[in-house]
């Protein structure tokens, strides 16, 4: 039988890693007030690197904790990882399914209305834009619809030529204000818009209003999976409205993390959005949040609201796990204006014009992230790590006690071993365990047992 063999690191390599993470000793996750040595949150650490490891790209306290390393090791480089969240977007089916273009892309997330004219793309727009700015995410924003798109009315980037990628016959997005932007109205030069498509080949040029519905699919999934994106923490995709084959195309060609539905207070656009709650569900995608466009209009005079399309429907039911999902976007001209304009909301200068419906954006943005968080956290072994219990019996490794807090086991794929790192009083130490010598192990005690069997 092959034995398992410790191999110490070197007294110097344990004493310097030590010394690195009693500086970061002090810096708790508000979440828990734990350290981050005790979540399990640092994790490789070499001489000039240090490997930051949260349970999800979308941790409220993500940028906060981030700062506080750096400042603490102003002389290492450190590298953001997330955990089984990670692990899951390195998943070779998952790679496969979505293409290069999304391998670097956390979580991609639709916007639904299935009724036209509710403010859906003006939705989009502006909570891409609250998502950059007030959670200072990785953005991007695809324009889904090829029938009508509206993008390139809403916002006015400087250069919106699309480039070829280095990645195969993959193109670029366009970047704008920090978030990286795409429709077809951009790529075809037949789209009206001047200077459209005249980086790509005229046999990429596609005609948008005469196509049917399963030539538009491709089209859109092409535009999905035909871009390189790069690192993204957020997708968000503009759906156009409807329950046909685009939509069902796209939830199934890609692995989507969840969806915002929008309406408008009025029972009509009520049951289409339900029915989109319904399609979405259906195919295992939760819709996390909705916006309720249009909800009420402030009086510039009194401010005081006024509910447009009645108080029938205040309290709508949309089968949304809680009211705190639903966003609520006042009816505003400042809004209007700016889609007039093409500068959202979320980029024009603060004003008590723009403030309701910019504060409305931000909320929707903080929903999301909420929710992506919870999902992720979910799926994270971050959180797993033992808890101090002094009732319990300390752990001994080698004669050694050792923090529970500080175990991490990884597997070694190229030689088939379990990686165990541990922490003792005497320093840093690592276990290389042949998983196969585990069969006859003992669990409580670690003793070998006789009489194993196959």
């Amino acid at each position: 039988m092959r034995r398992s063999i410790p191999r110490l690191l070197s007294r110097a390599s344990a004493e310097y890693e030590e010394n690195i993470l009693n500086k970061l000793i002090n810096i708790k996750d508000p979440l828990h007030d734990k350290s981050l040595r005790s979540l399990g949150y640092l994790k490789t650490i070499t001489s000039d690197t240090l490997e930051l490891q949260l349970p999800s790209p979308f941790h409220p306290h993500r940028f906060s904790l981030l700062d506080q390393v750096e400042a603490a090791l102003p002389k290492m480089r450190v590298v953001e990882t997330y955990g089984k969240h990670q692990e899951q977007n390195n998943d070779d089916d998952k790679k496969n399914l979505t293409g290069p273009g999304l391998s670097n892309t956390s979580a991609i997330v639709s916007v639904y209305s299935c009724k036209g004219g509710v403010g859906k793309s003006t939705v989009s727009v502006n909570l891409a834009y609250a998502l950059a700015k007030t959670k200072n995410l990785k953005v991007g924003l695809l324009d889904c619809d090829i029938y009508g798109p509206s993008l390139p009315t809403l916002i006015s980037p400087e250069d919106i030529t699309v480039r070829r990628s280095d990645i195969g016959k993959m193109i670029l997005p366009i970047e704008h204000e920090g978030v990286k932007v795409l429709s077809l109205g951009y790529v075809s030069p037949k789209s009206g818009i001047p200077g459209a498509g005249t980086a790509i080949s005229p046999e990429a040029a596609v005609e948008p209003a005469v196509i049917r519905g399963p030539m538009a699919s491709r089209v859109v999934t092409q535009l999905i999976k035909g871009t390189d994106w790069g690192d993204l923490d957020i997708l968000l995709l503009d759906m156009p409205p409807g329950t046909g084959d685009v939509q069902l195309t796209l939830c199934q060609e890609v692995v989507m993390d969840g969806a915002v539905a929008v309406t408008t207070p009025g029972s009509l656009s009520k049951v289409d959005v339900l029915k989109g709650i319904t399609m979405f569900q259906s195919l295992n995608i939760p819709t996390l949040a909705a916006v309720e466009n249009m909800s009420y209009f402030i009086n510039p005079a009194t401010k005081e609201e006024h509910k447009v399309f009645g108080v029938q429907n205040e309290h709508t039911d949309l089968s949304l796990a809680s009211p705190d999902d639903i966003v609520r976007v006042p009816l505003s001209e400042a809004v209007s204006s700016a889609n007039d304009s093409s500068l959202p909301v979320m980029l024009s200068p603060p004003s008590s014009f723009t403030a309701p419906s910019a504060s409305a954006y931000a909320s929707l943005a903080d929903v999301l992230v909420k929710k992506l968080f919870k999902r992720d956290v979910g799926l994270s072994l971050a959180f797993t790590s033992l808890p101090p219990d002094s009732s319990q019996d300390p752990i001994v490794i080698d004669g050694k006690h050792i923090d529970a807090n500080s175990l991490s086991l990884k597997l070694d794929k190229t030689r088939g071993l379990l990686m165990l790192r541990i922490f003792s009083e005497d320093g840093a130490a690592e276990k290389e365990i042949d998983p196969t010598a585990l069969l006859d192990s003992n669990p409580k005690t670690g003793e070998t047992m006789g009489g194993s069997s196959s």
